[in-house]
């Protein structure tokens, strides 16, 4: 009889977790095989899938809704999802920009097509007040859109359902950089997140950095939380540190990166801030041989601004996919709701 490896175990369920905790309703077993090859790389037939969820049922980590509608992830699911085997999660941001990288379809020339982008909570009572914080921000440019989504209690955004009595904010996520130069041909290296000092209302140099492939948390998440922004004095006054990320492409692909920005520009994304020469630093940094930076301003900066007024905020960065179509502009959004 072959052995069964218990850390394999743990990891199959660990990914059936991170399936169901992703998902705005129940799923069955068919629909988690499926995801978790196309989004995992896990292969899993149904029967095992089946074999796992009652496993997780007897730890009271999934609840069994209807033998039709599957399985729902429970709280105690969702803190064993935030807290175990850490060690695996080390580099899970890198390999999660890599991914959606590879899944967005963004046509550049069209317009259109599947985009990245950072879902933000807020309470409905304090959303108000959040747009009115975000308005200088998105007005001095230091966001990589203004194109942006909502929706309110029950409603959903890139696969993630709004919790009752909080509106959603869907905002498009630097990584959509990152899809559009590969789609191109272009490889780019996804160092590290950090935050970048401004000075007379250009970029100056990095203050803290984490890097991608050694952290389990989203860079950007945690500048937020920690208050080590002052992305609405930036936007007021042209000095501050707002949220930012460093990237490194070939040198000899320059000038297609330089057209593809142009062109990214047409389609009100304008994520670029600052694009360096062949080996030689940009904001303080140094790059590799033959190798050219690239500074990507966050895409959370109007939310880090509404963190900034007091306001309180859950944020779920890079946490999927949208139809670039289905978003509309900052401007044109809170006219409606005024």
């Amino acid at each position: 009889m072959a052995r069964i490896d218990s850390r394999e175990v743990e990891r199959e369920k660990l990914a059936i977790l991170r399936v169901l905790g992703s998902a705005s309703n129940c799923l069955g077993s068919q629909v988690i095989s499926r995801r978790l090859r196309d989004e995992y790389g896990v292969e899993l037939c149904e029967r095992a899938v089946r074999y796992h969820l009652g496993l997780l049922d007897e730890q009271g980590l999934t609840s069994k809704v209807s033998r039709r509608s599957g399985r729902s992830i429970t709280a105690a699911g969702l803190d064993e999802l935030s807290n175990a085997l850490v060690t695996d999660k080390v580099g899970f941001v890198s390999d999660k920009i890599e991914l959606l990288a590879y899944q967005s379809t963004f046509d550049v020339d069209r317009q259109a097509g599947l985009i990245p982008v950072n879902i933000s909570f807020f309470k409905s009572s304090q959303f108000t007040d959040a747009l009115k914080a975000m308005a200088p921000v998105y007005k001095a440019g230091i966001c990589v859109s203004d194109r942006i989504a909502i929706a309110e209690s029950g409603g959903t955004l890139g696969g993630l359902q709004v919790p009752d009595g909080y509106i959603g904010l869907a905002t498009v996520c630097s990584i959509v950089i990152n899809g559009t130069l590969l789609k191109a041909g272009i490889p780019m290296d996804s160092r590290f997140g950090g935050t970048l000092q401004y000075r007379q209302n250009r970029p100056w140099r990095f203050c803290d950095l984490i890097h991608y492939s050694g952290s389990s948390l989203d860079p950007s998440e945690i500048f937020i939380a920690s208050r080590m922004t002052t992305v609405a004095d930036t936007a007021r006054r042209g000095a501050g540190k707002i949220l930012a990320n460093f990237r490194e492409v070939p040198a000899m692909s320059l000038p297609l990166v330089r057209d593809l920005i142009k062109r990214l520009e047409k389609a009100s994304i304008r994520g670029i801030v600052a694009v360096g020469e062949s080996g030689k630093p940009v904001c303080e940094v140094p790059v590799g041989l033959n190798k050219a930076g690239l500074v990507l301003t966050g895409g959370l900066n109007p939310v880090a601004a509404a963190a900034e007024a007091g306001i309180a905020i859950r944020n779920r960065a890079m946490s999927g996919l949208m139809e670039f179509r289905s978003l509309h502009s900052f401007w044109d959004v809170t006219k409606q709701l005024s």
